[in-house]
């Protein structure tokens, strides 16, 4: 039996020393639950923000509020900006959205 998706990067994220932090806003906290299903995960992973409205998006994250009117809150360029901020704002060395 396979080991799931989580355990495989957490594992990697210990081997390499990386700590992670998570933006989330139509998953409503799914990612984040899902890493710390997994034991020993606060190794690597730092936290989250929950973003579902713009104005957490902008306030928390500091996507710009030129991106959400011109692509979206649910697009590629939010979602990197929103990467971006969250792992700006917890120190992580990776920011996933």
């Amino acid at each position: 039996m396979e080991a799931p998706v989580e355990k495989v990067v957490g594992d990697i994220l210990r081997e390499r020393g990386l700590r992670i932090a998570v933006a989330e806003s139509c998953t409503g906290g799914l990612l984040g639950s899902m890493i710390t299903d997994v034991p020993g995960s606060s190794d690597y992973f730092l936290g989250g923000v929950i973003a579902y409205s713009n104005e957490v998006k902008q306030k928390l994250l500091g996507v710009s509020s030129d991106t959400l009117e011109r692509f979206g809150a649910v697009s590629e360029l939010t979602a990197k900006e929103m990467a971006d901020g969250v792992r700006s704002g917890l120190d992580a060395d990776i920011g996933i959205a």
